[in-house]
This record gives C-alpha cells, structure tokens and sequence, in this order.
C-alpha cells in the first residue's frame, strides 16, 4: 500500500516550486498526476517525467485507472505526492473512492469568472462549492503555495471571494 504524503491542486502540476520545495518538505519518491487530458498525450506525459528528479518516479493515469488502482492496490508503493490540474477532478477522484483526507491547493490560475483569492489561487462558484462539500465531507482543504509560507484555510478563501464577487 503507498502512503499519501500530499495532495495538492496546482494548475502548472510540475514545476520549480512543487521540485524544490514540496517533494524535499514530504519526503515523497513518487509523483502521481491524476488528469484525464493528460493521461491520453503521451508527449507531455514524457515532459513533465523529465521534469521531475531522477530519483522521483512519476506516474500520470486517468480519474478512472486511479480510483481502480487505488481499489485493487492502494496505488501499489512509495511514498506518494498527488497532483491534480484543477478542482473538479480531485472532487471526482474523492466521490468515487481514493479516500484523500487533505487538500492543498497551491496554485488555480485566473481565467474569466475566476476571483483571486490568495496570491495565484483563483475560484469561481463551482470550486467553492465543491471544494465546501469536500469540507463537509471531513477533507481538510488549505491554500497555501510555498512551504514558508502561511496556510489560509477553506473558509477563509471562501469568505473572501464571496466578498470580492460583491464588490465585483
């Protein structure tokens, strides 16, 4: 059985920040990217495993090949640091069983509709409420970018983009 060391949600998935900072701080030797789109282009499958240190395994399966995995082998060994690109498909991930009790949410770029909550987070209406029934679901989800930096909790972020979407 692995070991879930974290579960973040950022946009970029693999990059400097997730490299130097979060794999070294959770002690992980594998990195699962769970993404469908990705999932099915093998080329940039091949990119982000060179993006990663050598001594880091990277694995990118489909919603469905991990909630199977995870069903017939808890997604077999190691230590693992789960990336997500975007809020809907860790909320998928979670309703149809890899039982993920935090979230991370370290980097949701903007897009129109989206409000800025902390730093490069950015929600829109559907983020907050599934992100909302997570919590109420007993998932503990924070934002937080780099390790030297403060959390700011679900709550919080949801205040404050309901406060911004007023002012809007």
């Amino acid at each position: 059985m692995a070991e879930i060391e974290m579960v973040r949600i950022d946009s970029r998935l693999i990059h400097g920040q997730v490299i130097t900072k979060w794999i070294k701080q959770t002690s992980a030797n594998r990195i699962v990217i769970i993404d469908d789109s990705l999932y099915a282009d093998e080329f940039m499958k091949e990119i982000y495993t060179m993006a990663a240190p050598s001594d880091v395994e990277v694995n990118v399966y489909s919603v469905d090949f991990a909630i199977d995995y995870w069903e017939k082998e808890e997604m077999g060994k190691g230590k693992l640091f789960i990336l997500f690109k975007d809020v809907k498909t860790v909320y998928r991930t979670i309703k149809k069983g890899v039982p993920i009790s935090n979230i991370q949410i370290g980097g949701l770029g903007g897009k129109p509709g989206r409000i800025s909550v902390y730093g490069p987070i950015s929600f829109d209406e559907k983020d907050c409420a599934m992100l909302q029934e997570l919590a109420q679901d007993n998932c503990h989800v924070y934002l937080q970018q780099v390790p030297d930096e403060s959390k700011m909790e679900l709550k919080k972020a949801i205040q404050r983009y309901n406060s911004l979407k007023t002012k809007g």
